[in-house]
């Protein structure tokens, strides 16, 4: 059966922080899959999706992050396009599936486990590195990656490289999920960072690499997961023309409860911590930060979300020590047809 599949998703709030109340977006995306049967065996899927932004204002999604958006300003936008996926795959029904472009990195096979909070979280585990959305480090979403998957029961696993040229990129991760509802995995990626990146961030070395472990459960009513991290380099910005690199640990929880088909609560914390002492930083720097969250489904792709987060960290930019609280909505759509 052969598809095409036009789907988005628009969402906005407003948040208060700062003593300042501001309209946001929150991530609202265009998309278009394709899918088309070559044999009884192998298939084909092509996907493109654009991320938006005409509003302007702080971005609090990590996941709304462009890829050309190194330790930026999050108060200024970026392009009101930009590619947030493009990629093509081959698929055996036995042998797996090989893709190519930009895509979701094998690393975020495991930090997807608690991305998922409806505004905040993300980041602590290494995925957006740099404030972008991971494509330069391949933990995100991989920039000229390729990737092997395959899935054999319960066990699944994915291999990646990126080819930029000059530097590479290698990233591997497995899990494997229970029938009772719980899954463990865990991931490692690296990649050779570039001559600019040298100049630019003090302590950064020749490569940048991430581990990760985690585990989630997820049975009706229930969703738990935890995420421990090992970051090579987490950044800081000392001026206009210099940040710096240093390894932290890393920490997420997310906790989930639906007691019915129309109300969704949510709450964890995401914190990162020095690994060692950086003397720049006078061995203080923390990120710590606590969300809740309430969500109210109109229907199954309609939903209000009421989410907050508390602050308590030290060392990193202004605003992302921001306390906030928003208000918003978020619709998702998706126009399918099939061909015989």
């Amino acid at each position: 059966m052969d598809s095409i599949n036009f789907y988005g998703k628009i969402s906005a709030h407003g948040a208060a922080f700062d003593d300042k109340v501001q309209l946001q977006e929150n991530g609202p995306r265009l998309g278009l899959g394709l899918f088309k049967n070559i044999n009884s065996d192998w298939s084909v899927n092509g996907n493109l999706e654009l991320g938006l932004q005409f509003i302007k204002g702080a971005n609090f999604n990590n996941d709304a992050n462009s890829a050309t958006e190194f330790l930026a300003n999050p108060v200024e936008n970026p392009n009101v396009l930009f590619a947030r996926l493009a990629s093509v795959s081959f698929i055996h029904k036995t042998w797996g599936s090989v893709s190519v472009g930009k895509q979701w990195g094998v690393y975020y096979d495991i930090g997807g486990y608690t991305d998922a909070f409806s505004l905040f979280g993300g980041s602590a585990t290494g995925v957006y590195a740099g404030k972008t959305d991971g494509g330069w480090k391949g933990t995100g979403r991989a920039d000229n990656s390729i990737q092997y998957r395959n899935k054999f029961g319960g066990f699944q696993f994915g291999l990646q490289t990126q080819l930029f040229g000059e530097t590479h990129g290698f990233g591997a991760s497995a899990q494997y999920q229970f029938p009772f509802g719980l899954s463990i995995g865990t991931s490692y990626n690296t990649v050779e960072t570039d001559q600019a990146l040298r100049d630019y961030v003090i302590n950064v070395g020749d490569d940048s690499s991430n581990f990760i472990a985690g585990i989630k459960y997820k049975k009706e009513k229930i969703y738990a997961a935890f995420n421990f991290a090992l970051n090579d380099d987490s950044f800081v910005i000392l001026d206009d023309d210099t940040a710096l690199s240093f390894p932290t640990y890393g920490y997420e929880t997310l906790l989930g409860y639906d007691p019915s088909g129309k109300w969704h609560f949510e709450g964890g914390f995401n914190m990162m911590i020095e690994k060692g002492t950086e003397p720049y930083l006078d061995g203080e720097y923390r990120l710590l930060q606590y969300i809740l969250g309430v969500n109210y489904f109109m229907n199954p792709s309609t939903k209000i979300y009421l989410e907050t987060r508390f602050d308590d960290s030290k060392y990193i930019a202004e605003e992302a020590k921001f306390n906030v609280i928003a208000l918003g909505f978020s619709y998702d759509f998706s126009l399918g047809k099939k061909f015989n």
